[in-house]
Order: C-alpha cells, then structure tokens, then sequence
C-alpha cells in the first residue's frame, strides 16, 4: 500500500510539475516574441499534463480507451518537446521531420498490433517503452556529434542515452523479469523510469530555457556581428579583426593594403529609383567583391555605401592590380544588373609594411585620403595613397 501511495504521489508530481511549468512558459511567452519553438515546447507541457493526468481516469475510464489515450499524449507530448529542443539548436531539419514520422508511424501500428492480439501489461509497457528509446536517441545522438554545438548541447545529448538506457532496461525487464508488470507495476525498473522521468522534467524545462537564453545570445552576436543587408562583417568587427591582423602582420613582418571603397553617385540610386532598388544595389555590389577576394582577405561594411576590404601579404603593385580587378569587376558585373544605368566604385588604397607604431586609425585616413582623391579626379578609378 505503502508503494502504491509513493507511485500516485509521483503521478502528482510530474502533473504539478508539468503544469507549473506549462503556466510560467505560457505567460511569459505572452509579453515576448513568439517563436516555433517555444510554441511547440508549451504545446508539450500540456499535452504531458494531460499524460500523467489520463493515469488518475484508469479506475473510471475502460481500459481500451484509457491505455492508448495515455500513450497517445505521451508519444505527441514528448515528440513535440524533443522537436522544441532540436529547433532551438537548429538541428530540426527534413531528415529529423521524416525520422520522428516514420517512428510515430509505426509505433502506433505496433501499439495497435499488440492491443489486438497481444494484450498484456508487460508486452505494453515493453513496445512503448522500445519506442522511447527510439525518439530518444536520435536527439542523443545528433546532440552529441554536433560539433558546432556548445558543451550544454552535448550535455543534453548524454542525458538523453541515459533516459534511452533507462527505458531500455524498463523494456527488458518487462519482457523477461516481470511478466506481470504494468504502467504503474512497484518493482526497481519502474522507479529507475519514474525517477528517470522526474529528472527528465527539471532538465528537459532547464536546458529549453538555457537552450533559448543562448539562442537569443548568438543571434544578438550575429547582429552585432555581420551588416544585416549583405551579410558581411559590420564596422566594428572589421575593425577589431583588422587590429588584429595588422598586431599579426607586424609580428611577422608582412604586407598590409587598405583598401576603401564607395559607391559612385550612390544618393542618386536612393533618390531616383527607390531605397529597395539601392538595397539591390548593395547586395548585387557585394556579391561581385566576394566573388573576386580570398579567403584570407577581410571584407566588411564600414558606412552606408562605403566598404572596407583588407589584404595581406601583397605588395604595392600586387594589391594595385587587386584593386583594378575589384573595380573592373563592378563596372562589368553591373552592366547585367536589373537596375537601370551601370554604377560605379572608386577606391582608395594604402600598403605599407607595418612596424610597431603603425596603427589603423593611421592607415585609414591613408585610405580614405586617397579615396576622396580618386572622386575628385572622376570616380570610377582607383588611387594610391603617396
């Protein structure tokens, strides 16, 4: 009696528990912005709410409907709440969509098989059990490899083959030690899988929070990071990048070119065609540098129109033909582009071989001095400064 008392007050645990998490997602979700994934896990936490609800109507409910009803709740429950996680991580992708739909599948037509012609307790509690372990190691699994992934990630992971090893045992024991074990059977596996559960509850609720809180972090990073338009590195971390090739260059005593670039006439696109039409212009603009820089040249959005590019390793004349090349590169790529009329980039270049008094600050006024010269004398050229 004693044992049966310490199962129910855990049904109502995992139920309190459950719900006070669902409720403090819920309104908090209510105030910020919604995103798939915090609505699926939500989603989650009621359903497993109305899970270790549905074992208090097993003594009012007929069987036949009460048993599938539980499982049902818990295979969309814990599949949307494994489906949160990996979209927090990014991990959710087609091959993850059809695996959990090709599992949900068939672990209904074999619930269904074994209520039909083998209807026992312990071949029951065994085939969902063997399904779990299913659902649970692919997450495991693409948690652990990931190796993008930060260590709370991989943490997660291992978690995960430790709840698959929990439901593996609760499935053998069912089959070959305890032939008359049920949902709620009293005996070691079972509390090895309720406390498993109980576990799985705190984490799966800490690590979505955590999950999201560093979601949130490196897509704050990425803004900070990248432009928003095109893609490339924004003014601050081309400049913090620059500093410290520049610290490398003069440790190593290597070539360093500036190069300035801006647009010719850019205002007048904005005016006359529209900013969306300028917006083209920059994506189309930035398209045709990258396509014509290295990997190890650096390249970022340092003002409106106006873009840096750095090269190592060049010498004057080398990094003057660069130069040439990008400014060419332009000229002709825009001569296909939608927009009507060819644009135009002047540039302005400086190359020295740093020593430790060199600073950046020094080498873009260099650069940005000889850009200026390069629109005074035209546009659409390029100019070194002396």
């Amino acid at each position: 009696m004693a044992v049966q008392l310490d199962i129910r007050t855990l049904l109502y645990l995992f139920i309190f528990g459950n719900l006070f998490t669902a409720l403090l997602t819920s309104f908090y979700r209510l105030h910020s912005s919604r995103d798939r994934a915090s609505t699926l896990f939500i989603a989650a936490k009621w359903l497993q709410v109305a899970y270790w609800s549905s074992f208090l109507l097993w003594n009012v409910m007929p069987h036949y409907l009460a048993i599938p009803l539980s499982n049902a709740l818990i295979l969309v429950g814990g599949g949307l709440e494994i489906a949160a996680l990996l979209l927090m991580t990014g991990l959710f992708g087609r091959k993850a969509k059809l695996y959990y739909w090709i599992i949900s599948v068939c672990s209904v037509i074999s619930y269904g098989m074994v209520a039909l012609f083998y209807n026992r307790p312990n071949i029951r509690v065994a085939t969902t059990s063997l399904w779990a372990v299913l659902f649970l190691v692919y997450p495991a699994f693409r948690l652990m490899k990931n190796r993008k992934g930060s260590p709370l990630q991989g943490l997660l992971g291992f978690i995960f083959y430790l709840f698959a090893a929990v439901m593996l045992i609760r499935s053998m024991a069912a089959l070959f030690l305890e032939p008359g074990m049920g949902a709620l059977s009293p005996n070691v596996p079972q509390y090895l899988y309720f406390l498993g559960m109980f576990f799985l509850l705190i984490v799966g609720s800490s690590a979505f929070i955590l999950l999201s809180n560093e979601h949130t972090y490196e897509k704050l990073k990425r803004m900070a990071t990248y432009d928003g338009l095109t893609g490339i590195l924004g003014r601050r971390t081309f400049m913090q990048e620059a500093e410290e090739k520049l610290a490398h260059a003069v440790k190593k005593q290597e070539l360093y070119s500036l190069l300035l670039l801006d647009l010719d006439h850019f205002k007048r696109v904005n005016d006359t065609q529209g900013h969306d039409v300028g917006d083209a212009v920059l994506q189309d603009f930035v398209l045709t540098i990258q396509s014509n820089l290295r990997t190890l040249d650096l390249f970022g959005r340092v003002g409106g129109e106006e873009f840096a590019v750095l090269l190592c390793g060049l010498d004057e004349e080398d990094s003057s033909r660069k130069a040439e090349q990008l400014r060419k590169a332009v000229e002709e790529g825009a001569s296909s582009f939608t927009y009507p009329g060819v644009y135009t980039v002047s540039i302005g270049i400086v190359t020295v071989l740093p020593g430790p008094l060199t600073s950046l600050n020094m080498l873009y006024k260099l650069s940005d001095q000889a850009l200026y010269q390069a629109k005074q004398l035209g546009r659409n050229r390029v100019e070194r400064s002396g």
